[in-house]
């Protein structure tokens, strides 16, 4: 039997990470993903909490100019010191610490699991928005 965490990755693929990929971001793996041009990187990433149950994504902008021309990476103190390059997308309806897209009580219904990816697919043009003109949508934090 899958664990929801399992559950919950089988949804992401299936549902959301295509829609990641629309966007323009690509990526090897799951969970990171990245878009360039020669102006500027775009970076998204989907966060799971640390005790599980619930996921974010993270994502930022930052000039092409601070990314190593080697490595493809920016340097983590840009972003340690300075939260304003990234933001979060989060379930507003959650109160606690974390609010993260909550699929705890979900069960082994994968339909639950998929509505909750297809929700999240619903809030992807508020990353776009803030990514490209800087506005804050009512789930970005």
């Amino acid at each position: 039997m899958k664990t929801p965490g399992q559950m919950m990755a089988t949804s992401i693929k299936k549902i959301l990470l295509p829609e990641i990929r629309r966007l323009g971001f690509g990526g090897s793996g799951v969970a990171n993903f990245v878009r360039a041009n020669e102006v500027h990187r775009d970076f998204l990433s989907i966060q799971y909490w640390t005790y599980g149950g619930s996921f974010i994504l993270e994502f930022s902008r930052v000039p092409a100019t601070w990314v190593d021309a080697n490595s493809g990476e920016v340097p983590k103190r840009v972003f340690e010191t300075d939260p304003l390059l990234r933001k979060r997308l989060i379930d507003t309806e959650q109160h606690k610490d974390f609010r993260g897209f909550s699929f705890k009580a979900f069960g082994s219904e994968q339909s639950r699991y998929d509505q909750l990816a297809a929700s999240v697919v619903a809030l992807l043009p508020q990353v776009a928005a803030w990514l490209e003109s800087g506005i804050v949508g009512p789930n970005i934090h």
